[in-house]
């Protein structure tokens, strides 16, 4: 049995996550693809959408926020306790489904700040009452309404109950009302659906993260959705069986635990050759968010990211993010956004080749066309 070689799950995890290419036309249409796509930052999230379209049909940083404003896409912490941007028709079925376990993970910070029972249920009537009739509130609006009915909203209390309202279905994402983030009713914006049977839910999450992220483990999956492994794996066959073998084990290792969506792979070994040799080129630069699935889709240690000589597990180290190069991690960078101009700022592990240099370049004019801002780079000297 041999395992599955790192540069190869690279290849096959760019192409299916459409960081190589890909057909759909809008932000709405990765969304509803990746079922939930982490979303923990607000504005690097959006290029991360963004990123992946091409540039005929790439939205700027305005776009794609006005698709979440018009609840085209919705943010709302899901499945594990982090944002994730969603369709607003996968919404409710989502939340029904994980929200009884974020609320266990939840529950030494709600007990601290006295979120529970009565007390809880008063919370989220005053929060109910306070976005009633298409009012979308800031989170000073609401923490304001909140002390009107006794709480204290000081010291991370005013997060947990807004976690907890959206938890409940109370609360999910509004327009923004200048730079502010919103809240909106959950029912104005998530049409109403019938409840599923969890197998079923379960089953539809496990089809639909490997539509946009196969090949990956029952360990990937169980991180990535929050679930244990025994629902995971529970999943994953009632997957296989719902799409008529679709969903599939893969590779000849069963120790990886690996599993995929045959269409997508058919998809990327029916790539013509040239493509192939564009979407697999070691020095192709990325330029993506710290939480982009392509890092966040995946178990520690994601030894696919690691380049050659480092062993310890690449994770999100927000405001810096991922600088990639053929799929490898090889330094960090940051957009300093500000009004009428934008800084990319980067630290890189090592020096750049002239192909990396000149892939880079054209990522970053294609943040300063997302931006709409003049961007310079700033680039910091490479410790030898």
């Amino acid at each position: 049995m041999t395992s599955t070689p790192l540069a190869e799950l690279r290849s096959r995890r760019l192409f299916a996550l459409g960081l190589r290419g890909t057909d759909a036309t809008s932000p709405v249409e990765l969304v509803r693809r990746g079922v939930a796509v982490q979303a923990q930052e607000y504005l690097p999230a959006q290029w991360g959408l963004a990123q992946r379209l091409v540039p005929e049909v790439r939205p700027t940083a305005g776009g794609t926020a006005a698709l979440l404003d018009g609840g085209e896409i919705l943010r709302t912490h899901v499945l594990r306790p982090t944002w994730h941007v969603v369709d607003p028709a996968d919404a409710r079925w989502l939340l029904e489904l994980s929200a009884e376990r974020v609320h266990r993970l939840m529950a030494a910070y709600d007990r601290r700040h006295g979120i529970e029972g009565a007390r809880a249920a008063s919370a989220l009537d005053t929060m109910a009452e306070a976005v009633a009739g298409g009012r979308h509130r800031t989170r000073a609006e609401l923490a304001e309404a909140l002390q009107a009915d006794g709480w204290m909203t000081t010291g991370g209390a005013i997060g947990f109950l807004l976690m907890h309202a959206e938890l409940e279905r109370v609360l999910i994402s509004g327009a923004s009302s200048g730079k502010q983030r919103t809240y909106a009713a959950f029912d104005e914006r998530v049409p109403p659906s019938p409840p599923r049977p969890r197998d079923e839910a379960l089953a539809e999450l496990a089809e639909r993260y490997l539509l946009t992220r196969s090949p990956a483990s029952t360990r990937d999956l169980s991180a990535w959705s929050g679930f244990g492994l025994r629902d995971v794996r529970a999943a994953l066959l009632a997957a296989a069986e719902r799409t008529g073998g679709r969903i599939e084990r893969f590779g000849d290792d069963p120790a990886e635990e690996l599993w995929h969506d045959a269409s997508v792979s058919a998809a990327w070994r029916a790539r013509g050759a040239a493509r192939a040799t564009a979407d697999d080129d070691p020095e192709r630069v990325d330029l993506l968010q710290a939480y982009d699935e392509f890092i966040m889709g995946y178990a520690a240690p994601r030894a696919y990211l690691q380049p050659p000589g480092r062993t310890d597990s690449i994770a999100p180290e927000f405001p810096l993010h991922a600088l990639m190069a053929g799929g490898v991690m090889f330094g960090r960078w940051a957009p300093l956004v500000k009004e009428r101009s934008a800084v990319v700022r980067l630290e890189p592990w090592r020096r750049m080749s002239r192909a990396e240099h000149a892939s880079f370049e054209a990522g970053a004019a294609e943040i300063e066309r997302f931006l709409g801002v003049p961007v310079t780079v700033d680039v910091a000297a490479v410790v030898e």
